[in-house]
């Protein structure tokens, strides 16, 4: 699934939304259905902000099913008119395609309905979530440090690191900088839902214009196949892959990183970032979200990556059994036909 799901908004949506506006209505619920942004529910305001929310939302919220849940607050700008609070609800008991289809459409829902309208926004993944409570749970949380981005956090670590960077004479620095870019929304999903085993799949690109880590590609199910099919001919990219195996009758779960960079048929400038960037997204995936990587692999082409060559880095081993019995050798004496049996039976697994 691309970092965008290319899901559009209806047309009765859209007039839903022109609605909103006039304040009249107190909760609108959107969802997707049929490959379409629809709005599914609505409560017209009774009392104040407070007395309404646990009242009209929470009887609309489906503990398995994910949506867009709009509230107006009670303030009002002097620009825009009414503001609103956006909770985004998805819950980790919807399924996998689910979850990726709403987090992916996000964006086109929040630049559907207006972004300046939209003044608080919240991310829920269960129904307890939904109250009241946990709204200004939310707010105090906000108010407790001076809010800063993903991005502006990590440009203070960058900046408190190089203060207290010790330089003289004699320092070496390093030609190529370590770039630090952040994670995209869907990219987070993509791995909560890797370390659930959701996704055995994550294929991620760089946006250098906006200096983000996106989601370009993920699957439930895949096989080494078919993420050859989907590596870029001149363009990198950074894979994490749960590489489900037997060796010495014993079932395995390895968990990959992959860097995969085409080499001279992508530009070099493309290459340097991605190159200076691959250290730190490996420790972000490790240390934010505790996922242990078994083997860090580069591949420069889609021929590389073969069944054959992840047991090999995997299972050294395999790689030494392999150089003994060569498919290139001659064909040995009839002594020799019981290991041979099993360097086809490798093979064959391998196809």
């Amino acid at each position: 699934m691309s970092h965008q799901s290319g899901i559009t908004a209806s047309k009765s949506l859209r007039e839903k939304f022109a609605e909103m506006k006039d304040g009249h209505l107190r909760v609108v619920v959107v969802g997707i259905t049929n490959e379409q942004i629809i709005w599914k529910d609505e409560h017209n305001a009774e009392k104040t902000f407070d007395q309404d929310f646990d009242k009209m939302l929470l009887p609309l919220v489906q503990k398995n099913h994910a949506a867009y849940y709009f509230i107006r607050l009670d303030t009002i700008s002097e620009i825009n008119g009414h503001n609103w609070l956006l909770i985004t609800y998805i819950p980790d008991e919807a399924q996998t395609r689910e979850r990726m289809l709403y987090a992916s459409t996000l964006s086109t829902v929040k630049k559907e309905f207006g972004l300046t309208y939209i003044t608080q926004e919240i991310r829920a993944s269960s129904k307890d979530e939904m109250t009241l409570h946990s709204f200004y749970q939310h707010l105090n949380a906000k108010a407790a440090a001076p809010p800063r981005t993903m991005r502006e956090e990590e440009m203070f670590e960058i900046h408190q690191q190089e203060a207290n960077a010790d330089i003289s004479i004699n320092t070496r620095q390093p030609t190529l900088q370590r770039l630090k870019f952040p994670f995209d929304e869907n990219v987070i999903e993509a791995i909560h839902l890797f370390k659930k085993h959701q996704v055995d799949y994550i294929q991620l690109d760089i946006d250098h214009e906006k200096e983000l880590i996106l989601l370009s590609h993920s699957e439930a199910h895949a096989t080494l196949e078919h993420i050859g099919k989907h590596l870029p001919n001149h363009e990198g990219r950074y894979h994490l892959y749960r590489f489900k195996h037997l060796f010495n009758h014993k079932i395995h779960d390895s968990i990959l990183f992959l860097y995969s960079v085409p080499g001279h048929s992508s530009r070099v400038k493309e290459r340097m970032i991605y190159a200076s960037c691959k250290e730190s997204v490996i420790d972000n995936i490790e240390n934010k979200f505790g996922l242990t990587f078994d083997k860090k692999l580069e591949i420069a082409d889609a021929s590389d990556f073969t069944m054959e060559y992840l047991m090999q880095e995997l299972h050294p081993e395999v790689a030494a059994n392999a150089t003994a019995s060569s498919s290139f050798a001659k064909p040995k004496a009839p002594s020799t036909r019981g290991p041979r049996r099993l360097v086809k039976a490798a093979d064959s697994s391998d196809d």
